[in-house]
């Protein structure tokens, strides 16, 4: 579209601009900044409802072998048998899964995510040592452009954790789900404080990669906890990402949805994993050579 089209233009002028000018870290932070403008707006319209319908709270509950009939006046549903067809509460039909069944499906994605992220990560070692080079793979990565673009990511989702609390809400897997999920804790609880978890972190990256990207290199009697917030921000992301898996589980295996989105299909999920052990194995290894870089300048 012409909208679409100016934006491109807006977007490749920028990144010219940003070339023209880049001076070792400075034109690298200038360009971090624009590529964070894209990731917000598309998050923003990640979040934008689309055409109007029936929220997920006042859909009818979906049953198998059923027609549901909804009474808005009373807010409750009656059931007659259907013999014409089978409504399934999700489209990928695990949840009609015997309970067992769908435990094993629920460890099993954990456990792709393990077998997954393994190989990703030890990718990301050779990359660093083989082809970029440890030296560059620190300043260009390390001090900057990971913990600065990760940082904004989890901010931003940190943030949609409560400018949008219902739609996280509405993810969040419901008591007995897989016959495992007991969690004590409301849902907006949930919702809350890992939302206040991913922001501070979030921010805590960002703080950091910034400061080592254009601080100065040598600084006297400085505080040995500031050079570990990058480490320990990213560690606690890393583990905070393993502990809100089940919420997409439950979008896989139930067919939730956030707020008005329309059912997502197989391919949804299969790239939502993807990204997944990538956002795993990037903060692992930013954690694990954070740490150890940071520990090495408290030694020198």
């Amino acid at each position: 579209s012409e909208h679409g089209c100016c934006c491109v233009d807006k977007v490749v002028h920028c990144v010219y601009c940003a070339v023209a000018m880049m001076r070792r870290r400075c034109g690298l932070i200038l360009l971090l900044l624009i590529a964070s403008c894209c990731v917000q707006h598309h998050l923003i319209s990640a979040f934008t409802p689309p055409s109007p319908s029936l929220s997920r709270r006042t859909q009818p509950p979906i049953t198998s072998g059923h027609v549901v009939i909804f009474h808005e006046a009373t807010k409750r549903g009656t059931t007659k048998p259907s013999s014409s067809f089978l409504i399934k509460a999700s489209p990928s039909g695990i949840d009609e899964w015997p309970i067992i069944s769908q435990a094993a499906v629920f460890f099993g994605v954990y456990a792709g995510l393990a077998i997954a992220s393994f190989p990703t990560i030890k990718l990301l070692e050779t990359f660093s040592q083989s082809v970029v080079g440890l030296e560059k793979w620190r300043i260009y990565m390390i001090d900057s452009t990971l913990p600065i673009l990760m940082g904004f990511v989890y901010l931003l989702g940190g943030i949609g954790h409560f400018a949008a609390a219902d739609a996280f809400q509405d993810i969040y897997p419901r008591f007995g789900s897989w016959g495992i999920w007991y969690l004590p804790g409301s849902a907006a609880f949930h919702v809350a404080w890992t939302g206040v978890v991913e922001s501070l972190c979030g921010a805590g990256l960002i703080f950091s990669g910034i400061r080592d990207s254009i601080g100065p290199e040598d600084v006297e009697e400085e505080n040995i906890l500031i050079n570990f917030v990058k480490p320990i921000c990213a560690s606690i992301l890393f583990v905070l990402t393993i502990l809100v898996t089940p919420a997409n589980i439950y979008m896989f295996t139930h067919g939730a949805v956030m707020g008005d989105m329309a059912p997502l299909d197989m391919s949804f999920h299969a790239i939502r994993f993807a990204v997944q052990v990538t956002f795993l194995s990037l903060l692992f290894t930013l954690a694990r050579d954070s740490f150890f870089y940071a520990w090495g300048d408290e030694l020198d």
